[in-house]
């Protein structure tokens, strides 16, 4: 009774009551703040402040289901709906991300979160281990996809001489287009080839007695050889080994004049590349800027053609659009670079005309080209590799074959390569064999 006396006291219920109500005064701000997303940055690092507010990942992923690891911890999961996920209450410091699914090649960065701040990554694709090619034909000596992507002409040699075949890559199908007896000559050989568009192959022959060249029609059942006639003489400004855009071409005086068969044709712009003589040159047109190629030097000027501006001394392929057509890939022997043709605002951000540095390899590059708008694909030597575009910390690359395993045979000149980027499926060609992949999901 003494102690229950003391405990009902006035003076204790008093005490006792303040003692709450200072808790909760303490309490519940530090919970409001909580919620707020306020955490004690502990271990507090030097020039950090004590208290800061957290910020958060965003990842976007595919394949589905893939685990998120923040410094080596699993934090978070896609699910079987949603390619996404977001690893939130991160202290404003880097870390270590990390997506990963068995059976497929991890991706790897070290960003900075910042407070109250999202860092996102929102186009990242995981890659197979393994990726498994069929032989779809042999003896070949050439291929040349058709400007839609859905075909490949095919030059092949056989014990009647070269033949040209044309693979449908929709209906999985090869088609004979002629053979060198449809050539007039004695034994003509075949000289060249390119598209004119994607229903029409130009084709050229030589013979003792004369040069031909012809078109083919392959929208035709069966397909129809046409000899060409000699066309009028290009303008003198217009080099002869000059591959010309639709709008403009590249002259011999290094100005760029507007295609319109003119007989006096006027120039483009008061911009000049200094003209090598005996070079071959070729324009492009993508977007806003016209890209020149003079010999293996690679310039791009803006839609006004104020200025030129070399980009590249060593030039390897084509500049390449990529299928958002917001970009263009160009490679060298040994690097690899990306110009952005319109800014770019999510992350990582980019300014229209930045110029971004992907690669430096010790191995010679071939055949770049764009696997889908965040990435690239490229044989290396003896590899097929893939590089994300995503220039924050290291970029990520992919080994996704070996030529000498797919031919099973050293290579006896560089491979070859095209990718029909709405199925994700790699054609090689390599040691006079195309090879087709297994669609990459």
């Amino acid at each position: 009774m003494y102690i229950l006396s003391i405990i009902m006291s006035r003076k204790f219920r008093t005490f006792l009551f303040g003692f709450f109500v200072l808790l909760f005064a303490v309490a519940a701000p530090a919970l409001a703040l909580y919620a707020q997303g306020y955490r004690i940055n502990w271990p507090l690092e030097a020039g950090k402040k004590l208290v800061v507010m957290t910020g958060g990942f965003f990842v976007k992923a595919t394949p589905k289901q893939v685990s998120v690891y923040v410094n080596e911890r699993l934090k978070k999961q896609t699910d079987f709906f949603f390619d996404s996920a977001l690893a939130d209450n991160l202290l404003p410091r880097k870390y270590k991300f990390e997506i990963k699914k068995p059976g497929y090649q991890t991706w790897e960065k070290n960003l900075e979160i910042k407070e109250k701040e999202v860092t996102e990554a929102r186009n990242i694709l995981l890659f197979p281990d393994r990726i498994n090619f069929t032989n779809i034909g042999k003896d070949i000596r050439e291929i040349l996809p058709s400007p839609d992507g859905q075909k490949i002409a095919l030059r092949e040699n056989g014990e009647n001489g070269w033949s040209l075949k044309l693979y449908d890559i929709s209906q999985n199908i090869t088609l004979k287009l002629a053979n060198q007896n449809n050539f007039a000559g004695k034994n003509p050989e075949f000289s060249d080839w390119d598209w004119i568009d994607a229903k029409t192959l130009e084709v050229k022959s030589n013979s003792a007695a004369a040069s031909s060249t012809y078109d083919i029609a392959i929208d035709k059942n069966p397909p129809r050889l046409t000899k060409k006639t000699n066309s009028n003489a290009t303008s003198t400004a217009m080099s002869a080994n000059a591959k010309a855009d639709d709008k403009y071409y590249l002259g011999d005086d290094g100005f760029v004049y507007k295609n319109d068969n003119a007989a006096a044709p006027a120039k483009a712009g008061p911009a000049q590349i200094t003209p090598a003589p005996d070079t071959d040159r070729q324009l492009w047109v993508f977007g806003n800027y016209i890209f020149a190629r003079e010999g293996s030097r690679l310039y791009v000027s803006n839609s006004s053609l104020e200025t030129f501006s070399k980009i590249s001394d060593n030039l390897s392929g084509e500049p390449k659009l990529s299928p958002d057509g917001k970009k263009v890939a160009y490679a060298s022997d040994s690097e690899i670079w990306v110009f952005y043709l319109e800014s770019k605002t999510d992350q990582p951000q980019a300014a229209a005309s930045d110029k971004i540095f992907i690669a430096r390899l010790s191995e010679k590059i071939a055949d770049c080209d764009w696997f889908n708008s965040d990435y690239l694909i490229f044989v290396a030597g003896d590899s097929v590799k893939t590089a994300e575009i995503d220039n924050r910390d290291k970029i990520n690359f992919a080994d996704l074959a070996k030529v000498s395993a797919i031919s099973g045979q050293e290579q006896n000149k560089p491979a070859e390569m095209f990718v029909r980027q709405d199925k994700k499926i790699i054609y090689l060609f390599a040691n006079n064999a195309l090879y087709k992949s297994d669609p990459i999901e």
